[in-house]
């Protein structure tokens, strides 16, 4: 095994050498991290919709998995940091984290294959924590790694290149994969379904086992530093001694600050050091609402959109494919901003510091969520009418050939249904389970009195097929996944050899068709016909993302006849309605997200860069909490609602952040220890290392 090198020596004839060569191995880091990076934003693109369609999560359940999800990917960070840091070093803690998250990625691939008899539930979460572990762990690890194979400071040009390509990198892998991974998921179907979510979570994971062998490829060819501690315990150890100190002991007269009576154990240096982080954090305390705004892209509004008309002319968004718009926006608006809008409003004096854009930012978020709002309740008029507490919902299906009349006086119920079609009342008064007597007669079939069988709160439906009639019940609402829902109603006169439903798109055979009221499935997004062997007997039926359809198939003689009946109509409001709001949102990140980061890693003081780096990260995890427990303290309220209460929030933490901060000093009193300039490679390895997290919402 080939030693590891701890100090790289640059000798006097090959100095010039090592200033201008960039090292190859960071290719190889480079790839690793492109593949990690590509198995997480792919995997994370679906994942709400595949908890809500597959595992059967409500939207409430679903939000909240997702957002506990997201919550340990960025706690996580600070247990990796601690094993790289402290233990292990970060060549071994990116190495066993990485099987980690394979482990994990192919847990959740195998559950999602449907017929296996397993606890689905139980070991997708089990698959989800996992990841978390990994992607979590690796997140502080991978790029600082690949800044230790930099000669420093003959290197730091090629240490600069090497973070621009690395940025590339990242947002390529990101949008690669939320582009890629919705085709996966919904294009390809297996084990019998509509789509193929084994695939596209066992995808990612394949990727992962391919950034593993890649990486542990040049192990020998590595700079690997010896662990040297974190000084994030040391942050944490001195505010405990002083709050303790504070509390139990009391302060002397001598001492101004609290943290003052920790000098007996720390320099004055670390103890200045820890009150100017502090002064920072406690801005920070506010700032976790933004992320919970931000968070929602890859949940809520990826259900909202599953609600709505993804068709583009001749392209078909599917709803996780949104997501694209946030990095795609971001890596348009950074060089724009710093180019040409900030330098354009410092001119006439606004946007004058960071802490400006961070309120910006907030607002913007605000409004982006009130836009969502309306949108939302513009899409509830499209949304069908469910059965609602005191009232059932009565629809019978006439499968004759003749019309057939319904009457019952004491309900004010009168109507004749024509052939092939139905009779809908969305009103009946029904407390518990409650017979309601009809009448029915026609020319082909039997007068008689029939007791029908309504339950509260549902949707119960009748195929009147001859003499008999056949009772079920009937899921009026869209379907979870946003597919098409299809049912059958198919009366005994008809010769059930080789009747089908075909895909005339994907010329293929969708399924068979059999007598009676078949059980509702799910179907792609196509146009369809019914054939009788090779004879069409109802073509050009349009099935769209949303809509709920019954088809009604008799025989007449030798003539066969169909009809499509739209039980719920498909989405017909388009996607587009929600760019402006992906917009928003995407200039709010990128005013406070992006200004964010910058403003934490220069204020923060040169020895307490790595603990700023740890809080900021928890900042997200604390928005994530708070999408939790907005989730469950409101879970009956309608999300236009919800939305508005989020909107609520931001703008009541943003006006108490912009409060705390009319008074905030930039900089170091003690001017005579603070560095006059940074170097600019240091700068940008910072930048971006977080820059990677502001690219996975």
């Amino acid at each position: 095994m080939t030693a590891s090198r701890d100090i790289v020596n640059v000798k006097r004839g090959e100095e010039s050498v090592e200033r201008d060569r960039f090292p190859r191995i960071v290719i190889i880091i480079m790839i690793a991290e492109f593949c990690e990076r590509f198995s997480y934003s792919g995997m994370r693109a679906f994942l709400t919709l595949y908890l809500r369609s597959k595992l059967g999560y409500s939207d409430e359940g679903a939000t909240e998995i997702y957002h506990v999800f997201s919550t340990f990917v960025y706690f996580f960070p600070i247990l990796g940091g601690i094993l790289a840091d402290n233990y292990l070093g970060k060549f071994r803690t990116i190495l066993y984290l990485m099987f980690v998250y394979a482990g994990g990625n192919m847990l959740v691939a195998i559950t999602a294959i449907p017929h296996l008899e397993i606890p689905k539930r139980l070991c997708t979460l089990l698959g989800l924590f996992l990841i978390t572990l990994g992607t979590g762990g690796i997140k502080p690890c991978v790029t600082a790694f690949g800044g230790d194979q930099f000669v420093l400071p003959q290197q730091e040009k090629q240490l600069a290149l090497y973070f621009s390509i690395l940025y590339f990198n990242i947002c390529t892998g990101s949008l690669i994969a939320k582009t890629v991974s919705p085709i996966l998921r919904s294009d390809v179907h297996c084990f019998g379904d509509k789509d193929c979510y084994s695939l596209a979570f066992g995808a990612p994971g394949f990727i992962v086992l391919i950034s593993i062998v890649v990486f542990v490829s040049a192990k020998s060819k590595y700079v690997m530093k010896r662990p040297e501690g974190n000084l994030l315990f040391d942050f944490v150890k001195c505010v405990s001694l002083g709050l303790k100190n504070a509390l139990i002991k009391g302060k002397t007269e001598k001492q101004s600050h609290w943290l003052d009576s920790t000098q007996h154990r720390y320099d004055k240096r670390f103890i200045r050091d820890v009150k100017k982080t502090l002064s920072i954090l406690t801005l920070f305390t506010v700032l976790p609402v933004f992320w919970a705004l931000l968070d929602q892209l890859g949940s809520r509004w990826t259900l909202q959109a599953t609600k709505m008309d993804g068709r583009f002319g001749f392209v078909t968004i599917k709803p996780d494919q949104l997501q694209v718009i946030g990095p795609i926006s971001i890596l348009i608006l950074i060089p724009l901003s710093q180019k040409y809008i900030y330098p354009y409003f410092e001119k006439y004096n606004i946007l004058r510091n960071p802490l400006h854009k961070l309120t910006l930012g907030g607002v913007l978020a605000g409004v982006a969520f009130i836009a969502s709002a309306l949108v939302e309740i513009y899409i509830k008029t499209t949304y069908p009418e469910l059965p609602q507490l005191g009232y059932s919902q009565l629809r019978i299906f006439n499968g004759n050939p003749c019309p057939i009349s319904i009457q019952n006086d004491q309900q004010g119920i009168i109507y004749s249904i024509p052939s092939l079609s139905h009779y809908t009342n969305k009103h009946m008064q029904v407390k518990g389970t409650e017979d309601i007597r009809l009448n029915i007669s026609g020319d082909c079939i039997d007068t008689r009195d029939e007791l029908f069988t309504l339950n509260e709160k549902k949707a119960i439906s009748f195929f009147v097929n001859g003499n008999n009639i056949v009772r079920f019940n009937e899921n009026v609402d869209k379907s979870k996944s946003g597919l098409p829902f299809v049912r059958f109603l198919v009366s005994d006169r008809v010769d059930l050899t080789n009747v089908t439903l075909f895909n005339e798109k994907r010329n293929e055979i969708e399924t068979y068709i059999y007598a009676g009221a078949s059980v509702q499935m799910e179907v792609f997004m196509s146009v369809y016909s019914i054939r009788v062997r090779d004879k069409v007997v109802l073509s050009e039926m349009s099935m769209d993302n949303g809509g709920v359809y019954n088809i009604m198939i008799d025989k007449n003689g030798d003539d066969y006849t169909a009809k499509i009946v739209a039980i719920t109509e498909p989405n017909s409001i388009t996607m587009a309605l929600l760019l402006p709001q992906f917009l928003i949102i995407s200039t709010a990140e990128v005013l406070f997200a992006v200004t964010g980061n910058e403003f934490a890693f220069k204020e923060a003081p040169e020895s307490m860069k790595a603990v700023m780096s740890a809080f900021w990260l928890l900042t997200e995890a604390a928005g994530n909490v708070i999408i939790i427990i907005v989730t469950r303290l409101f879970i009956n309220y309608k999300q236009e609602t919800q939305s508005f209460i989020y909107t609520g929030l931001v703008f009541t933490s943003i006006a108490a952040f912009h409060f705390m901060s009319r008074n905030y000093q930039f900089g170091f009193a003690d001017e005579e220890v603070r560095k006059e300039r940074r170097s600019n490679s240091e700068v940008l390895y910072q930048q971006v290392k977080q820059a990677e997290d502001c690219l996975e919402h």
